[in-house]
């Protein structure tokens, strides 16, 4: 794949239900999305990472965020509110 089909390739990709994506080593996975919102002391995403709730409710249950760490997260809804 040339970077000059980028665009249409991350457009029409194929991603599983469940996954998490962007992985800094040392750091931690950058987003993830899925039914379930990872539970509070998991391991392994980064500091503000950002997780999809695909089942979830707007405007308090789609987006979430880590407010913990690495060794313990503790992913907070996002509250987004379009005026």
């Amino acid at each position: 794949m040339g970077v000059h089909n980028l665009p249409y390739e991350l457009r029409y990709a194929k991603f599983p239900e469940t996954g998490k994506a962007f992985n800094v080593p040392g750091v931690g996975y950058l987003i993830g999305w899925g039914d379930d919102v990872p539970a509070d002391s998991s391991t392994g995403w980064a500091p503000g990472a950002l997780f999809f709730h695909t089942d979830g409710t707007p405007p308090d249950g789609v987006w979430y965020q880590n407010q913990g760490n690495s060794s313990a997260s503790n992913f907070d809804a996002i509250n987004i509110t379009i005026v």
